[in-house]
């Protein structure tokens, strides 16, 4: 902090010499005037002072009767006073940091994270489509709002965050809660079904708990309730509060499964491949660059690239690089062994994937069969997952309020 501080306001150095240094070094002491890299030389010392004090240090001299001898500054007003003359690159230097500011101030990049049942391209077309689009200014962004349309238009997402990270909206979604979401805890909320099956494991930390173990529900049942009710002595409801809701709820679902690869089929032998910029954009507007020829059998594979100052600071303006890449198409047959063997591969994959999540595989039920012109798996697979997703509070039926009992209410 002291060099940001010695370099903004200005140091000078100087070299003091006579007989009466000790005196001007007490003086100076006594005064509050500091002395920083204070050094003997040949003559005396030498030593750096605030440009601020060179008056009082110099005032100090005169009073001792020694030598003060100015060998330079140092820090900005030293560095403004040699390059005084360059008015253009100030002002370049000025309207550069301007027009920082002045992008800092909208969002210039969307992106999402965490979601596996909806792609990210369907998030980012409905946020577009119908909320902010690049270059929103950012104060007209309602983060809360947004979350709270996503969770009612999309049944699948459980949680979602939407944050402000430099010029970049960040949307991060998950699809069950557990022990590491962080619930959105701005406003009271319910938790609720999001899947058919039957409750195993129930575990309340705030809010009213509304099933018990071995209940059966449908997709859409509230589960804990944001809501919690005082009782009188004689269990007469006294008052009722909203809070969030929160706590872990393990269900037994079933879920079908069905996967099919084909027969005959063809893989691909990659020759060459190639990289080239399509085109530069800014804003909206974009400079495409000339075609490049490309051979019958060609992937392209296209990626954008926005420019960023650090990891959030995006900027309006990037280009596209597009990858070319020339195959072979080789066909080949599957026979039903090997069919059987790429079946069963994958369904291993897609286990392992929600063992991964946190799901346990309790049973599975898969056939294997040639059907038409290929080879299916197909069968079901009971789980016991975490469920749940966070809903706006809404008011118990009476049969929920029957159900609720004064030793059963969290608080």
């Amino acid at each position: 902090m002291e060099k940001i501080l010695h370099f903004l306001f200005g140091c000078l150095y100087y070299e003091i010499s006579g007989q009466n240094v000790e005196r001007f070094l007490n003086l100076c002491a006594k005064n509050d005037i500091v002395l920083w890299d204070l050094k003997p030389d040949e003559k005396g010392y030498c030593f750096y002072v605030r440009k601020s004090a060179s008056s009082s240090v110099q005032n100090l001299a005169q009073k001792t009767h020694t030598v003060l001898k100015n060998c330079g500054g140092t820090g900005l007003p030293f560095f403004l006073l040699e390059h005084r003359k360059r008015k253009a690159f100030f002002f370049s230097v000025s309207m550069g940091l301007f027009l920082i500011f002045l992008l800092s101030q909208f969002i210039w990049e969307i992106t999402v994270s965490g979601s596996e049942i909806y792609s990210e391209n369907d998030i980012l077309k409905y946020v577009t489509s119908n909320y902010y689009k690049p270059g929103t200014y950012k104060k007209k962004i309602d983060c809360n709002q947004l979350e709270d349309r996503l969770r009612e238009d999309y049944e699948d997402i459980a949680w979602v965050s939407c944050s402000l990270q430099g010029t970049q909206l960040h949307i991060e979604i998950k699809e069950t809660l557990d022990r590491e979401t962080k619930q959105n805890s701005k406003k009271p909320c319910d938790i609720v079904a999001n899947k058919d099956g039957i409750i195993t494991k129930l575990s309340v930390k705030s809010g009213t708990p509304l099933v018990s173990a071995g209940d059966r529900i449908k997709k859409g049942t509230t589960l804990i309730s944001g809501l919690i009710y005082y009782y009188s002595d004689d269990f007469q409801v006294t008052e009722t509060d909203k809070i969030t809701a929160d706590g872990e709820i393990y269900m037994k679902t079933r879920e079908a499964y069905k996967e099919t690869i084909p027969e005959d089929y063809y893989e691909k032998k990659i020759v060459k491949t190639k990289h080239y910029i399509k085109s530069i954009y800014m804003g909206s507007y974009h400079l495409n660059f000339p075609k490049k020829k490309k051979d019958i059998h060609t992937n392209i594979i296209e990626k954008r690239y926005p420019l960023k100052i650090g990891s959030s600071f995006y900027l309006p303006a990037g280009f596209y690089l597009q990858t070319m890449q020339s195959y072979q198409s080789v066909m080949k047959k599957n026979s039903k062994k090997q069919a059987e063997m790429k079946l069963k591969s994958r369904l291993n994959g897609f286990l392992k994937k929600k063992e991964n999540m946190g799901i346990k595989i309790l049973h599975q039920e898969i056939c294997y069969k040639k059907k038409g012109n290929g080879y299916t798996a197909e069968g079901y697979i009971i789980q016991e997952e975490k469920v749940g997703k966070i809903r706006n509070i809404k008011a118990l039926t009476k049969k929920q309020e029957e159900k609720i009992m004064p030793t059963t209410a969290s608080q």
